[in-house]
């Protein structure tokens, strides 16, 4: 028979006291709620209106009970005669959240306490024909951690409750400096019993390329469980057309074959090449006919991550190289992008992604407290061209490695590698997240130790450095693995080996966000300014009478740590206190955008060519939020860009201009990211506050392939302030701009700007200023607009046009800049 499948979407749940017998909980009627599947508690809770949204106001604190309360859910199923007569009959989890016992029809079947592993068992002797009841009995993670560290002992952690370093759950449910403290429990991902003859148990494709990249081999493997007699493997090249079908005898439940490519068409990161990918159909075949089929798709690539000495500078880089082209990995760190994973679906994962790509992204870093994202995720980024850092799920603490804690991390690294490594987009496996910096502010990292790691006050290099690496190597053995991030060199914060997280701008001393480029390491893997979210997103999360600058529900919204003196600290050095709260997210926001600029145009400048490239790549955090926040994100829960968004998609297309200055001088740097030489005119002008223009030149330039280049430098006309604004042109078009304005922002008065609007029609606006001035911001009336560009510098002579691109046009459109005490109707 062909393999059935019988989803679980539906059941009922109720809480249980820890004391209470699972029998007689079933059988009493009462208190039963239905259910859907996947999902959570806290969602199928809402469903039925017996909490309040958790994200609203301050009822973040009215549903804490939920995470020490333990939850029974029940589900009934239909068997019908021929699936019983199957000679395999399987129940399967791809994930339950976290401490469960099930049971069928009064059976114990399995215990599972990592929601992280799948779960396959067998049911074959406790099913019957018709009406099956299936139950699952969740203890609460927070009891049971907290009995775990009881046993074991009390860990250091930043963010979230101690014990969570004990469970194998995604640690953000403990609370995070961006995100609530909500602690689900339930059939997270997908439920249901497959009937089979036979099932094509693994299916892996390992492509390897030659040196010259001429020739490929996709060596396929796959494992079988149940009686068959062969497997029937098809390859179709990226555009579905059949280029080898082989049938394959199976031998000790296993069959191989390796395809055989010339001239391969190659999968590349988006803006260096097509993101092709072939497709491989296989069928298990029996005496009777197909048993069961999957399909896998795969790109081709070669990735290496090039850690070598540098001509000019001490250490060694770190960049990734794709296909012989190295990458500058400018992108973004990823957290789930809800609380409730369940709800998100593959429509949200491409809105998400799709700005990631629409902001020239090229890397995503899934941090390690949260989850292995869903395999829709993974799939867009390799449609998208979207390379992954992927993180195992550790995060900010100090991780026991007692043996049945390495025998569960254990299960969940091989089921995670071998979930997700067919996949192109994946660049890189990494331990943790920040355990090693953590443990290097206790003083307890002897990096030079290699002994008994289980014996020392950092037990988890265990993990990290023996069990981790060990288990890529076996499974996947053409990525790299690299043991923590932050990590390399003697200490952490090193900014000559490895990856480094530059927080010593907001967190540490609250350093100048100017200074981000003193602040560098050969590959910045987090760092980051916080902002308000747009007016309409406050307006979802606080009641009308709370949305003001004392308001408690959007300091509630703000977790990090002093996130409100921090916000406050860099509006005072930049651009001065707000007196209402429109204006206050108008200037929290505009610190966010200009600190992101002046982080990537800084670091963009150490990526100088062969065995210069000092910087590999820069990822802020985050692009995203788990709800509606005052975080660090770039976009925000209900995915409306913060200005930020926009300073960071033009701070990485693929041709920036970057300006430079020290003292009266400015330099013009270009900074191209694509394998082409460019010529263009350049334009270099320097303006007066109101507006005189006080010097100009022009000059064709050259700009290298795939590095930065210094294009001109100049002295200022006068010692009094002035602006810079450069221009690079092709035939009268304008293919990259700057402006360097004075520093700190609130030295110079834009007040007196008259900045106009003008529609053009089919939802274009021109946008032109009388004289130099700084962050146009335009907000359309629609809160889900969104534009090509926004965040404008704008100078006298260059007028720019942008265009709303996901709203209906005519629509009333807002406008802010500094100095503009309120937005001005267009």
């Amino acid at each position: 028979m062909l393999t059935q499948r019988i989803s679980l979407d539906r059941a009922r749940f109720k809480a249980i006291a820890p004391e209470s017998d699972l029998h007689s909980a079933l059988e009493a009627e009462e208190d039963w709620l239905p259910a859907q599947l996947p999902g959570c508690v806290h969602l199928d809770l809402l469903r039925n209106g017996r909490i309040p949204d958790p994200f609203f106001g301050l009822n973040e604190a009215a549903v804490q009970w939920i995470g020490e309360t333990d939850w029974l859910y029940e589900c009934v199923f239909v068997l019908r005669t021929e699936q019983l007569r199957a000679p395999y009959l399987d129940l399967c989890f791809e994930g339950l959240d976290t401490f469960a016992e099930v049971y069928l029809n009064g059976v114990h079947l399995l215990s599972s306490q990592n929601m992280f592993v799948p779960q396959r068992v067998s049911i074959k002797a406790q099913a019957r024909e018709g009406e099956n009841r299936l139950a699952i009995r969740f203890e609460s993670a927070l009891r049971r951690g907290k009995a775990l560290e009881a046993r074991y002992g009390a860990r250091a952690v930043w963010n979230g409750d101690p014990s969570r370093v004990y469970v194998r759950k995604a640690q953000y449910h403990y609370g995070w400096d961006w995100g609530p403290t909500l602690l689900t429990a339930g059939i997270w991902r997908p439920a249901y019993v497959e009937a089979y003859t036979a099932r094509l148990a693994e299916l892996h494709i390992q492509p390897t390329l030659s040196e010259d990249l001429a020739h490929a081999d996709l060596k396929t493997t796959v494992q079988v469980e149940g009686a068959a007699e062969s497997v029937r493997l098809a390859l179709y090249d990226p555009s579905d057309a059949l280029i080898e079908s082989v049938q394959v005898a199976l031998s000790h439940s296993a069959a191989q074959h390796t395809f055989a490519l010339d001239a391969p068409r190659l999968w590349y990161p988006r803006g260096y090449g097509q993101q092709a990918r072939y497709r491989v159909a296989v069928e298990l075949i029996g005496a009777a006919g197909v048993l069961d089929r999957r399909k896998m798709r795969i790109g081709i690539r070669d990735l290496r991550l090039v850690q070598a000495p540098l001509e000019d500078e001490a250490g060694t880089s770190f960049y990734f190289e794709v296909n012989r082209i190295p990458i500058f990995c400018g992108g973004a760190n990823w957290i789930p992008a809800d609380c409730f994973t369940p709800r998100l679906t593959a429509e949200r994962y491409r809105e998400w992604l799709q700005l990631a790509a629409a902001a020239n992204m090229r890397m995503l870093r899934v941090w390690g407290g949260g989850i292995y994202e869903d395999d829709a995720f993974y799939e867009l980024c390799d449609e998208l061209g979207l390379l992954v850092w992927q993180d195992f799920m550790f995060a900010c603490g100090m991780y026991p490695a007692h043996d049945e804690f390495l025998e569960n991390v254990r299960a969940e690294a091989i089921a995670q590698v071998k979930r997700l490594r067919h996949y192109a987009c994946l660049a890189l496996w990494c331990g943790n997240n920040e355990d090693y910096q953590i443990v290097e502010s206790l003083n307890a990292y002897d990096p030079s130790f290699d002994g008994d790691f289980r014996q020392t006050a950092f037990p988890a290099r265990e993990i990290y450095e023996r069990l981790l690496p060990r288990i890529c190597a076996e499974l996947d053995p053409t990525r790299p693995y690299w043991p923590g991030s932050p990590y390399g060199g003697a200490s952490v914060l090193d900014q000559t080996v490895g990856d480094r997280h530059t927080w010593d701008i907001w967190h540490g001393a609250m350093a100048d966000y100017q200074d981000y480029p003193r602040y560098s390491g050969r590959f910045v893997s987090e760092f980051g300014m916080q902002a308000l979210p747009n007016l309409p997103t406050i307006e979802a999360f606080c009641p009308p009478e709370d949305r003001t600058l004392e308001s408690a529900a959007l300091r509630y919204h703000n977790k990090a740590t002093d996130g409100e003196l921090r916000l406050n600290h860099y509006l005072e050095r930049n651009v001065g206190r707000a007196e209402a709260l429109p204006e206050y997210i108008y200037l929290t926001q505009f610190v966010q955008a200009e600190a992101a600029a002046a982080a990537y145009e800084g670091w963009r400048l150490g990526w100088r060519g062969e065995r210069r490239r000092a910087i590999g790549g820069a990822l802020i955090w985050q692009l995203n939020d788990c709800y509606p926040a005052i975080s660090w994100s770039l976009v925000d829960y209900y995915l409306r860009p913060k200005p930020a968004y926009y300073r960071v998609k033009r701070a990485l297309a693929p041709l920036a201009l970057i300006l430079s200055a020290e003292g009266q001088s400015v330099t013009c740097w270009a900074s191209n990211h694509t394998l082409e030489p460019i010529e263009a005119t350049l334009t270099l002008a320097c303006w007066s506050l109101d507006g005189e223009l006080l010097d100009q030149t022009r000059q064709v330039v050259q700009i290298g392939a795939n590095q930065v280049t210094r294009l001109l430098a100049r002295e200022a006309p006068s010692a009094a302030p002035c602006i810079w604004g450069a221009r690079l042109q092709q035939a009268e078009r304008v293919i990259a701009r700057a402006a360097r304005f004075p520093e700190p922002p609130h030295s110079a008065d834009y007040s007196a700007a008259q900045v106009q609007l003008t529609p053009l029609g089919e939802g274009c606006y021109q946008v032109r200023a009388d004289r130099p001035v700084r962050g146009v911001w335009l907000a359309a009336e629609d809160p889900e607009a969104r534009w090509d560009d926004n965040m404008l510098d704008l100078l006298p002579d260059d007028p720019q046009v942008v265009r709303l691109v996901s709203a209906g046009h005519g629509q009333r459109v807002a406008l802010w800049h500094l100095g503009s005490r309120s937005g001005g109707g267009a």
